[in-house]
């Protein structure tokens, strides 16, 4: 039986696939294909090249100020922020230069900007499918691949548990980063959801010292609401977006365990915080420990009768 892991997207609350597959590890789960979106990609590339230990390391020495350097917070044509440091210290510490060199197979996915198609990498160089698959609309530009250009995956397919099955997986489980925005989980934690995504926008204050919130972010008036800036808005849209897409993919191509770490109070680029979102994620699979062992026992006797 060939397990497959799909890695959902989620931005910073994807250090949480860490602890998750650590974890998996720890009960003895064998994963035979990964397939990611986004920080799915980032983080499940590093693990199919046998590189996750140096990955979290790296991750776990963040600080917010390392976090503001990597991203290139700044004016750029098509996003607000470069990430090429990011993305080169992936290619160089943490992952393979060739999908067919991984130590297990895997597939990312991206999203055509223009045709709206669903883009799989899963052969040849790797570097440019992770960089797509993670340019989250504009906060990375888009990336030129052939002639088409590309963005983050999780506007088609946040979880892609289709591609695992497609890797050869015959039993999924699927990593779903976004089950905080159900509509009745909003409606409950209202309140702490406007809270975490105004972090958004004081993240990007700080990094600029005032100058994005000069210009997007306006100090707020007397006994008014501050407006929220536009990287609140584009991050809360997403997140809105990528669950409604989410619940749908899921429902029409479930996986065989699902995977839902609670992460409300983590806002979009609190990549600082990756120890801590390890452990939120490491508990997850604990939580959910007895059920996987009996699943995973119920399709080894399935198997074993046919």
């Amino acid at each position: 039986m060939k397990i497959g892991l799909a890695l959902g997207a989620g931005a910073a609350r994807g250090w949480s696939h860490i602890g998750i597959i650590k974890a998996l590890q720890e009960m003895g789960v064998k994963i035979d294909v990964v397939a990611g979106c986004s920080i799915g990609a980032y983080v499940g590339s590093a693990f199919a090249s046998g590189k996750l230990n140096e990955l979290e390391e790296w991750s776990y020495s963040l600080s917010e100020w390392q976090v503001f350097k990597l991203l290139g917070i700044g004016f750029k044509r098509g996003g607000i922020a470069s990430g090429q440091k990011v993305f080169e210290k992936h290619k160089i510490d943490f992952c393979a230069s060739t999908f067919e060199e991984m130590n297990i197979p895997f597939a990312a996915v991206a999203t055509d900007l223009y045709s709206g198609k669903e883009v799989v990498f899963n052969s040849g160089d790797i570097e440019h499918a992770i960089q797509a698959s993670c340019a989250i609309p504009a906060l990375f530009a888009p990336i030129e691949r052939e002639g088409r250009w590309l963005v983050d995956g999780a506007v088609v397919n946040p979880v892609p548990v289709n591609q695992c099955r497609q890797l050869g997986a015959d039993f999924v489980i699927a990593v779903n980063l976004s089950a905080d925005f159900r509509p009745q989980l909003i409606e409950k934690f209202e309140h702490e959801h406007e809270v975490n995504v105004q972090k958004t926008d004081d993240f990007i204050d700080k990094a600029n010292d005032g100058f994005m919130k000069q210009w997007f972010s306006p100090d707020p008036k007397p006994n008014k609401k501050r407006a929220p800036g536009i990287m609140s808005v584009m991050s809360s849209s997403l997140e809105i977006l990528q669950a409604r897409v989410t619940r749908s993919r899921l429902a029409g191509d479930p996986p065989d365990l699902l995977i839902e770490p609670q992460l409300r109070d983590v806002g979009l680029l609190e990549f600082h915080r990756a120890e801590e979102l390890a452990s939120k994620g490491y508990e997850s699979v604990q939580r959910l420990a007895q059920q996987i062992k009996y699943q995973l026992d119920i399709q080894i006797q399935q198997e074993n009768e046919n």
